[in-house]
């Protein structure tokens, strides 16, 4: 195991504001559900197991949490729920014979490319870089059985690079995905589809029907876009659909 960076996978469950139901019973059994599914599939077919996962949630939802869970096959040792403030005391300890922590961003309900956290270890960023971003990935709607490629500016995915030194010492910045543009960066996996945008029965963020507006005059193909670094005009791209089930069910098999 190197001793260069610590992976950590950071998803958010339920410990931000995003709906009005996010401590209900309903919403908690749901999204575990799908957590289950998909994300956590995503994770345990990574080629690499060499990162910890923390599924944060609200600490007021905890009962509910721990009792959703037994339902369930026991998670692995890298992976598990906390709440915000356990999350810190697990970090510091877990980063602290690495030089660097790869802070890795992922919603409990999208995955990334089995060979995702492998490529990330082999990767070697440029000393000050500080944000990696993989602008390349699909849209998903396992309602509809529907998938396509999909270009986006600034992904929800992607890495904040973080000197553990400085981390320890509270000297660290505590960037995220949302500041990657703001800060030394480095384009990933350019043309290549390295995480899916999963659409499900009770997203809030979009729609297929949506995603298939965003196209660009001319481009076919939005993975053959190059890389985009105006912060100051969004841009996002879909195309192609692909409708073929047997090419679906291929690239699915490479996600979770």
């Amino acid at each position: 195991m190197s001793k260069e960076k610590k992976l950590i996978v950071e998803m958010l469950f339920n410990n931000w504001g995003a709906t009005a139901d996010r401590l209900t019973m309903r919403w908690i059994e749901y999204r575990i559900d799908i957590f289950m599914k998909y994300a956590l599939k995503s994770l345990l077919l990574q080629s690499s197991q060499d990162f910890t996962c923390y599924v944060l949630y609200d600490p007021k939802s905890e009962r509910l949490i721990n009792e959703i869970l037994k339902k369930y096959p026991s998670l692995p040792s890298n992976i598990c729920f906390v709440t915000p403030k356990d999350y810190q005391s697990h970090i510091n300890r877990d980063i602290e014979k690495f030089k660097y922590l790869y802070r890795v961003y992922l919603s409990s309900d999208d995955m990334y490319h089995q060979d995702f956290i492998k490529k990330l270890h082999a990767y070697k960023a440029h000393k000050d870089t500080v944000a990696l971003i993989p602008q390349y990935g699909y849209i998903y709607d396992s309602v509809q059985k529907r998938l396509g490629k999909f270009f986006f500016w600034l992904p929800s995915y992607g890495v904040t690079i973080i000197k553990v030194e400085e981390y320890l010492r509270g000297q660290a910045a505590r960037y995220s995905w949302r500041d990657a543009f703001k800060v030394p960066r480095e384009f990933i996996h350019i043309n290549e589809p390295i995480w899916i945008n999963h659409i499900h029965g009770q997203n809030t963020g979009t729609t297929f029907a949506n995603a298939l507006t965003w196209k660009i005059a001319n481009v076919h193909d939005a993975c053959t876009l190059e890389p985009w670094n105006n912060n100051k005009q969004p841009k996002a791209a879909f195309g192609p659909e692909i409708t073929e089930p047997n090419e679906i069910e291929q690239i699915l098999n490479r996600f979770f």
